[in-house]
C-alpha cells in the first residue's frame, strides 16, 4: 500500500488554490455535488436512491478534518465548514443550480425516496457552467483534488492516484476527460502512513491560501435546532423534495410560530444570518417596499430603487451555491398576491432563474437559492382572505400548544415542579376545545405572584376579547385557572 505524504497533501491544496482562482469559485463547488453523486453510483440509465443523509456521508467521508465548530475543509473555497450542515453546499448545488436551473438531470420521489439521474447533457452544462470563466475552460486538477480526498486513505500499490481517484467515484472516461486534468502530477506516493488530523491541519496552515472561516462563531450561537427536528424536516421536504415556493408556520398565538421560522432559517444557511432577510407584513406593507418603487433623492426628484427582494436576488446571483431565506412575519396581515406582484409566478422553483418582466418594464429573474419562510396566526381573520394562487404555493406546518414544551419552559424559569404541575393541567384543560392558548404566553412564569400577574395583565384580556358575548364562560375559565394553578387572584 501507497499513502499521500505531507508534502504532495501541501502541494495539492497549493493547486486546488490556483484552479479556484482560474474559475469563478462558487459555482466550481458543484464538483462537489457532482462527486457525491457519482459516489452512489447515480448514472444516465436509471434513477438511483440518493437522499440528504448521502451528503452526509460523502462530507464526513472526504471533508472532515478536525474535531470543534468548523471540523470540515472544502478544497475548493480553501475554507473551513460548519459542523451542523457540512453538506449544505452540496445539496443546495444539487437540487438547486445543478438539476433546477441547468437542467443538469431529475429527481424521482417514490414512496419518500429521493431518486436522481443524470440528465444527457451534464457533463457539457458542468463544464460550461462551473468550470469556464470568461470563455476559458479550466479542468479540475484531478491529482491535486485526489491528495486531499484521499489525504487517510492507504492507495493500492501500482497504481496512480488519478486512477483510484477515478476508481472511487465510478468516473466515465468522457468524465475524466472532459472534467478533470490528469497532466498535473504530483509524483509517486511516498507517504510513510496515513496522516493524522495534526499533519492535515499543519499541511493547511503551511499552505498559506486558506481563508478565514467565513463566518464568526457568534454568528451560531442563536442556532439551536438539531438537524432531525421534525419540522426542521418537513420543511426541507416542502422546500427541496416537494418543491413548493416556501413554506408557512401557522397556528394560534404564542406556539412559536416566529421562533421556528427563525431556527429553520438559520438551519437552512448554516447559521449564517447574513444570508437571513426578515420583514414584517402589515396593512400599508406594498409590492414598492417589497420588490421596487420610486423614492425621493436628495435634489428633489424621484428614482427607481430596488426593495428587499431585488437586493436579496442580487445577494443569491453572486453566490449561487449559498441558500438565501427571506422571512416574512404576520403574512396575513397584508396581502401577499398584491404585495408579492408578477413575482407570484415566478416564485414557484420550475420557474426560477426564467426571466420576466417587472411592473416598471426591468427585466428580472428569481435565483434557485432562496427560500421563503413565513409565519401567520391561525386565528387571525385576514387568512381566510389570502389568494388562492398565493395559497397553494407554500407548503404549511402548523404549531399547536404543546404542553409537554410549557413544562420544560417553566423548569427553565425556576418554577417548582408541583406548581409546574398545576399550571400545566390548567394548559391541559383550557386546550381541550375551549381556547388554543399558546405555551410562550407563560415564558415569564417563575413563582406564583408572576402566574398572577400573567392572569391580570394578559390571559384574561386574551379571555375577554375572545369570549366578550359570553361572560358565563369567563367566569368558568377564571375560576378553573384559579382551581387548578393554585393562583391567587384580586378579588
Amino acid at each position: 500500500m501507497t499513502w499521500v505524504a505531507s508534502d504532495q497533501l501541501l502541494d495539492g491544496i497549493r493547486r486546488m488554490a490556483a484552479f479556484r482562482d482560474a474559475v469563478n469559485k462558487q459555482l466550481a463547488q458543484h464538483v462537489f455535488g457532482f462527486l457525491a453523486l457519482k459516489w452512489a453510483n447515480v448514472g444516465t440509465a436509471e434513477f438511483t436512491p440518493y437522499s440528504e443523509a448521502d451528503d452526509y456521508k460523502f462530507a464526513d467521508t472526504f471533508l472532515k478534518v478536525r474535531s470543534g465548530d468548523f471540523p470540515y475543509f472544502d478544497p475548493i473555497a480553501c475554507s473551513f465548514r460548519i459542523k451542523t450542515h457540512p453538506h449544505s453546499n452540496i445539496a443546495t448545488a444539487r437540487k438547486g443550480t445543478f438539476f433546477h436551473s441547468w437542467g443538469a438531470g431529475q429527481l424521482q420521489v417514490d414512496d419518500g425516496t429521493e431518486k436522481w439521474q443524470f440528465g444527457p447533457n451534464y457533463i457539457d452544462l458542468l463544464r460550461g457552467k462551473a468550470l469556464t470563466k470568461g470563455g476559458n475552460t479550466t479542468l479540475v486538477p484531478a491529482e491535486a483534488l485526489a491528495a486531499f480526498l484521499f489525504r487517510g486513505e492507504d492507495i493500492p500499490e501500482k497504481i496512480s492516484l488519478t486512477s483510484h481517484f477515478i476508481k472511487v467515484f465510478h468516473l466515465t472516461n468522457k468524465e475524466a476527460t472532459n472534467l478533470f486534468d490528469s497532466s498535473a502530477i504530483i509524483g509517486p506516493l511516498h507517504g510513510a502512513g496515513r496522516l493524522t488530523d495534526a499533519e492535515v491541519l499543519t499541511a493547511l496552515d503551511a499552505s498559506g491560501v486558506v481563508a478565514q472561516e467565513r463566518e464568526a462563531h457568534e454568528d451560531f450561537t442563536g442556532l439551536e435546532i438539531p438537524t432531525d427536528d421534525k419540522y426542521l424536516v418537513l420543511a426541507r421536504q416542502l422546500l427541496f423534495e416537494d418543491h413548493y415556493s416556501g413554506v408557512v408556520i401557522v397556528g394560534p398565538p404564542g406556539t412559536s410560530k416566529s421562533w421556528y421560522a427563525q431556527q429553520i432559517a438559520l438551519s437552512l444557511t448554516d447559521g449564517d444570518a447574513s444570508r437571513i432577510s426578515k420583514i414584517q407584513f402589515h396593512k400599508s406593507y406594498q409590492y414598492e417596499n417589497f420588490v421596487e418603487g420610486f423614492a425621493p433623492t436628495e435634489a428633489g426628484h424621484f428614482e427607481m430603487r430596488p426593495q428587499l427582494i431585488r437586493n436579496v436576488a442580487a445577494n443569491a446571483q453572486a453566490e449561487p451555491t449559498k441558500q438565501f431565506v427571506i422571512v416574512i412575519d404576520e403574512l396575513s396581515r397584508s396581502d401577499p398576491a398584491r404585495v408579492f406582484g408578477e413575482l407570484l409566478t415566478y416564485i414557484e422553483p420550475s420557474r426560477r432563474e426564467e426571466e420576466f418582466l417587472l411592473a416598471s418594464g426591468r427585466t428580472f429573474a428569481l435565483p434557485i437559492n432562496i427560500a421563503f419562510i413565513a409565519t401567520m396566526n391561525s386565528r387571525d381573520k385576514a387568512v381566510s382572505e389570502i389568494d388562492d394562487a398565493f395559497d397553494r404555493r407554500m407548503g404549511k406546518i402548523e404549531l399547536g400548544p404543546d404542553p409537554e414544551l410549557l413544562r420544560k419552559l417553566l423548569s427553565d424559569g425556576g418554577l417548582d415542579v408541583a406548581q409546574t404541575d398545576r399550571v400545566v393541567a390548567f394548559f391541559k384543560w383550557v386546550n381541550n376545545g375551549i381556547y388554543p392558548l399558546g405555551h410562550t404566553f407563560f415564558l415569564g412564569v417563575r413563582d406564583e405572584p408572576s402566574l398572577a400577574r400573567l392572569w391580570q395583565t394578559q390571559l384574561r384580556f386574551v379571555f375577554e376579547k375572545q369570549f366578550k358575548y359570553e361572560p358565563e364562560k369567563l367566569t368558568e375559565i377564571k375560576s378553573k385557572f384559579v382551581t387548578i394553578t393554585g393562583a391567587k387572584l384580586p378579588s
